[in-house]
């Protein structure tokens, strides 16, 4: 995971003073250029071009370039001004940046969520500009009172004097301090001079999310307004040829037919009055190359490809031991080889995706919920014809994202509706079209083969897998295939913080037409299964107990061994068990600076099925801004995760995806969601991100489990096509 690097150039903020706001903002098109500039009509003014911004009542307000996914990231950036700025948490306001150059990061680029990149892009941009005007403000008050300002100090929103027992509120100080140069390099605090920042806050947006009030992209209003609903190819790489919409355009309300390229929509007064007529429509497909591939298949091929071994090995001398690895194989006194398969999955976020594109001679405005504002920018205005900066996008709250969100398709999509109707219109895909029209996690295949030495220790490992490149249908800004090899099959495996001698990792691509994207900790999420469950067989093989098995592992890295102990003791792993029950560990670890993992207890009830009893979870991001943000987002993600490990499957039957709602594709409920605990570490310097990290350990640690009851591994998920069911 890369980090964010904070700006250094320069004369990096500037300050001014506007209708009686204090900003503080980017050099690179400063406000007062910008409002000086009004009546230029080719140069674009927006009235936030600005990190931050007081108000004569010392509200703040700070742009952040983070989306509001409902992860809990901008309770943080709260945190975030109020730290930096001396100030109470209810002082602060966050406004979601506008889609221009000038909020431009390195990483995530662009404007784009993911990665687990949020509170760092935030100390990156938010939390300079509030160090510098806290520095502004008591060199203000400084001025006023001919002291020296390292005399000063600011606190609950006022700069102190103790040596003459003066203080002033910030109010009275912002317009001499707007007159101020800012420092040229501002000085964030150190986290152990933290006082709110590391502390767990409440979410100033949850009294909104509970009652209502809160907007996200699919609440948007616009004045004279239409509703449409698009009707899919029901099969991937399927064209429409033709359309009969007589029965649909006689229904009272409904405006227009349009088609596109593999879709058709209806456009009409309201939501109900389109997905109605859409149901009438006759269209006429083409199918494409991929019209009858079904799941059976799709295996089938994966399995042969890794059970070949030809694939395309890693193209780097410092991780690819192809001859070294070989050898070891032929001399290891045990072999581990365990073939793998994972099916498809989707997002299934909450909020269906949608869209309200209104499209003027002069460009267009799109407001939306959105992980990836640039890139959709872009895609929006190639596909009207516009230039970026004739695009405007209104970021929205989203509700939920997990990687699908980072795609533009439906934007584009909903563009072009609205476009060809000439009023504002949202486009809102049901249920179904939002589960059956991609973008999925890849199906991935994979063999491992650990050779063990004579004490039973990693002498190498190897590993062929094969999939979809999701690399090649994704429409997000981030790294390309590293020379022809997608780079996302090998997620956790060479950053582990295991150590293993040797690696000889190959690459089968095996395509079916089905475009594939990022989905929640990418490829972590299937590797951690492939690589957790291979060293548990390899404990058995030893002899040893799971977690002892896995310090020998872990001997170079103490920190990781410290976490594996904090988390056994959190879940009681020495205790004895109940008859019938039984634990299993996995953990996600990421060298030796971010750890997460989970200790499955559970009953085996009768052949083939299980109860869970108890998930304990636990985290060690390195830095925390907010212990109680951290345990709920590794809620979230353990139940994501859990999830996808006991039922998640998007399965195609002559070419279809055959699920359509929650009714075929199962989310864990709450009858069978058992205890569940999570224990949050903060043992470093750096923040490395949480928002993945629930997902990718939750299956093995299960499969863990499964294997320690029945002594035979759990090669396939979800566990409902590996002969397991759950009961509550």
């Amino acid at each position: 995971m890369s980090i964010v690097a904070s700006p250094a150039r320069r004369s990096f903020l500037k300050s001014s003073l506007v209708a009686g706001v204090w900003v503080v903002g980017s050099s690179t098109l400063p406000l007062l250029d910008s409002v000086a500039a009004a009546d230029q009509k080719d140069k674009p003014v927006s009235p936030f071009d600005f990190w931050l911004s007081m108000d004569a009542g010392g509200v703040v307000t700070a742009c952040t370039t983070v989306t509001n996914l409902g992860q809990g990231t901008h309770a943080a950036i709260v945190q975030i001004v109020a730290e930096e700025l001396e100030m109470p948490l209810t002082h602060v306001r966050i406004e979601h940046a506008p889609v221009i150059r000038q909020f431009h990061q390195k990483w995530p680029p662009g404007i784009t969520t993911f990665g687990s990149a949020g509170f760092n892009s935030a100390q990156a941009t938010v939390a300079p500009a509030c160090a510098a005007a806290r520095q502004m403000l008591i060199q203000a008050a400084a001025l006023q009172w001919q002291v020296d300002a390292k005399d000063c100090t600011a606190a609950n929103a006022r700069v102190h004097h103790a040596a003459s027992n003066r203080s002033v509120p910030y109010t009275e100080l912002i317009k001499v301090a707007a007159t101020l140069v800012p420092p040229e390099k501002p000085a964030i605090k150190a986290s152990k001079d933290w006082k709110v920042l590391g502390q767990s806050a409440p979410r100033p947006d949850i009294p909104a999310r509970v009652d209502g009030s809160a907007v996200f992209g699919i609440d948007v209003q616009r004045p004279g307004m239409l509703a449409a609903v698009v009707l899919h190819a029901p099969r991937f790489g399927s064209t429409l040829s033709s359309v009969d919409d007589s029965a649909a355009l006689a229904i009272k309300g409904v405006h227009k037919v349009v088609r596109l390229a593999n879709a058709v929509a209806v456009v009409a007064d309201r939501y109900w009055i389109a997905s109605k007529a859409v149901q009438l429509l006759k269209p006429v497909w083409q199918d494409g190359a991929h019209a009858k591939i079904n799941t059976a298949s799709m295996r089938d091929s994966l399995l042969k490809a890794v059970a070949a071994g030809e694939g395309l090995p890693v193209q780097s001398t410092r991780i690819q031991h192809a001859m070294e690895t070989q050898k070891a194989m032929e001399s290891a006194k045990w072999v581990i080889d365990t073939t793998y398969d994972v099916p498809f999955l989707a997002h299934a976020a909450m909020e269906p995706l949608n869209a309200t594109v209104e499209v003027t001679a002069g460009g267009a405005q799109v407001w939306l919920s959105t992980q990836s504002q640039t890139d959709t920018q872009q895609g929006v205005a190639k596909a009207l014809g516009l230039q970026p900066g004739q695009v405007h996008i209104h970021t929205q709250n989203t509700g939920g994202g997990f990687g699908r969100r980072l795609e533009h398709d439906f934007a584009v999509e909903a563009a072009l509706i609205a476009q060809a109707v000439g009023v504002p219109v949202k486009t809102i895909w049901s249920r179904e079209n939002d589960m059956r029209s991609g973008y999925y996690r890849p199906i991935t295949a994979s063999r491992v083969r650990l050779a063990l030495d004579q004490d039973n220790l990693p002498l190498a490992l190897r590993h062929d897998t094969a999939g979809p490149s999701l690399l090649e249908y994704t429409g997000v800004t981030n790294s390309p295939a590293e020379d022809g090899f997608d780079w996302t099959y090998l997620m956790g495996w060479f950053s582990s913080s295991y150590r293993f001698p040797l690696f000889d990792t190959r690459w089968t691509r095996v395509d079916f037409g089905v475009p594939c994207t990022y989905w929640r900790s990418v490829g972590n999420s299937q590797n951690c299964y492939f690589l957790e469950h291979t060293l548990e067989q390899a404990a058995r093989k030893a002899g040893m107990d799971s977690l002892e098995y896995r310090r020998r592992l872990l001997k170079h890295n103490p920190r990781a061994i410290n976490f594996v102990n904090a988390l056994a003791e959190r879940a009681g792993w020495n205790k004895p068990l109940a008859k019938g029950h039984y634990r299993g560990f996995a953990m996600n670890g990421t060298g030796d600076v971010l750890f997460s993992g989970h200790i499955v207890e559970i009953a085996v009830v009768r052949p083939g099925q299980f109860r869970l009893i108890k998930i304990t979870a636990a985290i060690n991001p390195g830095l925390v801004a907010n212990p109680g943000a951290v345990e709920a987002q590794m809620m979230g993600g353990t139940l994501f995760g859990l999830s996808a490990a006991l039922f998640g499957e998007i399965s195609f039957r002559d070419g279809q995806v055959e699920q359509g709602n929650f009714d075929g594709y199962r989310l864990v409920s709450l009858a069978q969601t058992p205890l569940l605990d999570v224990l949050v570490i903060s043992t470093g310097e750096k923040a490395r991100g949480v928002g993945e990290e629930g997902p990718p350990s939750i299956a093995p640690a299960i499969a863990n489990a499964l294997l320690a009851a029945s002594g035979k591994p759990v090669t396939r998920l979800p566990l409902t096509q590996a002969g397991w069911q759950l009961v509550a």
